[in-house]
């Protein structure tokens, strides 16, 4: 039971976090936290814990459990080594991958192209789970293990920075576009101009976030 009551906090405030409902830099105050979840204080800890070893909370003696800050220097360099660690793993995915990773890549595809971004003002879940699966199913017929772990860890600390922009990207680029492009080349097994809009995809990303203005990207990072 406490385990489940741990990963219930866990993934509520992965979510969270990831959506930036808390600030950068803000105190997640244990004994607040245990009471709006209705758990004991053990069970959040470790859920910090856990969330500490994800890079999206920082623990600093005397201060406690801390959101993970921002910053455009982070997120440059966040964004180099992404886009160098997923398109060696594209390539390598391109060069294997068989039928069955065609025909769920294709699937994942069709359901993403035909579901809203957002929904109102907010950032739709369903959108959000189906472009990670697309990510995901794009780079699956990769062979190397320690790649894919390395790019899963990197990929969730984009999609933080990603969410930042939501509110201020709308209009600002083709989305849809830019998967098809990338599938479309993968299916074709042109590795190298997969791999360069797939880079072109990651960056863009960054870019739209440092030009936007709209998010407070402080000077230092603990992300």
């Amino acid at each position: 039971m406490s385990q489940s009551k741990t990963a219930r906090v866990y993934e509520t405030l992965k979510t969270e976090l990831l959506d930036g409902v808390h600030k950068p830099g803000s105190k997640l105050a244990i004994d607040q936290l245990a009471e709006r979840f209705g758990v004991n204080a053990g069970a959040v800890r470790e859920a910090l814990s856990r969330l500490t070893s994800d890079r999206l909370v920082a623990a600093q003696p005397q201060k406690g459990f801390l959101v993970a800050t921002v910053s455009a220097a982070d997120l440059l360099d966040l964004t180099a080594v992404r886009t160098d660690i997923e398109t060696r793993c594209l390539r390598r995915a391109i060069e294997l991958g068989t039928l069955e990773w065609e025909g769920r890549l294709l699937s994942t595809w069709h359901q993403l192209s035909r579901t809203d971004q957002m929904v109102g003002d907010l950032s739709n879940p369903e959108w959000t789970r189906l472009h990670g699966q697309f990510h995901d199913d794009l780079i699956a017929a990769c062979d190397s293990v320690w790649w894919l772990r390395l790019r899963e860890q990197l990929y969730m600390q984009a999609e933080r920075y990603r969410r930042m922009i939501l509110p201020y990207a709308r209009g600002a680029r083709d989305v849809d576009a830019e998967h098809r492009e990338i599938l479309d080349l993968a299916l074709a097994r042109d590795a190298d101009r997969a791999c360069a809009a797939l880079s072109t995809h990651l960056n863009l990303t960054a870019r739209l976030l440092l030009s936007s203005g709209g998010a407070q990207l402080d000077v230092s990072s603990s992300a």
